[in-house]
């Protein structure tokens, strides 16, 4: 792995899957989830599990808590900015659910072998992305293991009244996404030299960059429910968000903004390992309005890795908080719309 007579080391070889593509299938991870015996009902808790969404919520005092756990695989080579990347990956969990994070504590799986300076600089990228966001990074925990592996336990606040969730989204919404899909593709395909550095370049810079501004702005301009777009796909999420709000998302494919390269990639026969499971877990609830190349429908259902946020805002507000994402830097895109009728997810 230290990259002798082998050839260079390569930081995305230190892992069987990339970032958010290792996740657990949700139809997997339901199953798991279902056979543990059902906790005692606590008024304390606002939001667990049981919803599918972004954090846990616990009431404290007149606010609550917001807790999240994610660990990650390398994405691209680079040691500080996958620390980076998966600091931001962990953080954008408590603002898709309106809070700011408070402390993190860092959680790293290091091979023996990895060549001096490799975890200091992951450490160090991760503390930078924590410290940017106004968090404290206050410990963690270490062990040895032959995959890379990093992340962050995040602890966050929210106001009852302001908080975002999965189950908010009403009929005449617009559905904003805030950043380009297609990450899961791009990392494998870079992993397995189908893809050079400057090819991946975009995927990693939005990866990169956190939702703290486009929370704030979902926030401002009255987002009714909120998830981030990760390893579930853009399909897995929608629905997660379908579901919990009794609606049906409709979603326009031609307005997805997606990463350069993608179609050509998914094309060719690059997918991932958890693609066709976040695909069965959706397709029974999926309606498509019309008929899509196999590429078209590798991107529903692409696992992303520190994902846009997908937003159901009022349909008279969505106009200004566009504007505001795009003036910011942001990305955004309107996606589509919410109806009333069976949740579901329907894409034309």
């Amino acid at each position: 792995m230290s990259g002798d007579a082998a050839g260079p080391f390569r930081l995305s070889r230190c892992a069987a899957a990339g970032g958010c593509a290792a996740k657990l299938g949700p139809a997997d991870l339901a199953e798991l989830l279902a056979a543990l015996p059902a906790a005692p009902p606590d008024p304390r808790v606002l939001v667990d599990s049981a919803t599918g969404d972004d954090a846990a919520v616990f009431r404290f005092a007149d606010d609550a808590l917001v807790a999240t756990l994610d660990v990650i695989p390398p994405i691209g080579d680079e040691p500080r900015r996958f620390g980076r990347i998966a600091a931001a990956n962990a953080l954008s969990d408590v603002w898709a659910m309106g809070g700011e994070p408070l402390f993190a504590l860092a959680f790293a799986a290091l091979p023996a072998d990895l060549p001096p300076g490799v975890a200091a600089a992951i450490l160090a990228g991760g503390q930078e992305i924590v410290l940017g966001a106004g968090a404290a990074l206050v410990g963690g925990h270490s062990i040895r293991d032959r995959e890379l592996k990093y992340g962050l336990a995040v602890v966050g606040r929210v106001a009852p009244a302001r908080l975002l969730t999965n189950a908010g989204a009403r009929p005449s919404d617009r559905l904003v996404l805030t950043k380009p899909l297609g990450t899961g593709v791009l990392a494998n395909a870079y992993r397995f030299d189908r893809l050079d550095a400057a090819g991946l370049e975009p995927a990693l810079a939005a990866m990169e960059r956190t939702n703290a501004a486009a929370a704030r702005l979902a926030l401002l301009h009255g987002a009714r429910a909120a998830t981030d777009v990760t390893g579930f796909g853009l399909a897995g999420h929608a629905w997660n968000l379908a579901r919990e709000s009794a609606v049906r998302l409709i979603l326009d494919f031609d307005a997805l903004p997606v990463h350069p390269r993608f179609f050509d990639l998914a094309r060719a026969g690059v997918t991932t390992g958890c693609t066709n499971a976040n695909r069965a877990h959706v397709e029974a609830r999926l309606d498509l309005g019309r008929p899509f190349a196999p590429e078209q429908l590798e991107l529903l259902f692409d696992p992303q890795t520190s994902g846009g946020l997908l937003l159901s805002t009022p349909a008279d507000r969505v106009a200004a908080l566009v504007a505001d994402l795009l003036a910011g830097g942001q990305t955004a895109a309107v996606i589509g719309s919410v109806d009333s009728g069976l949740a579901g997810l329907t894409v034309r």
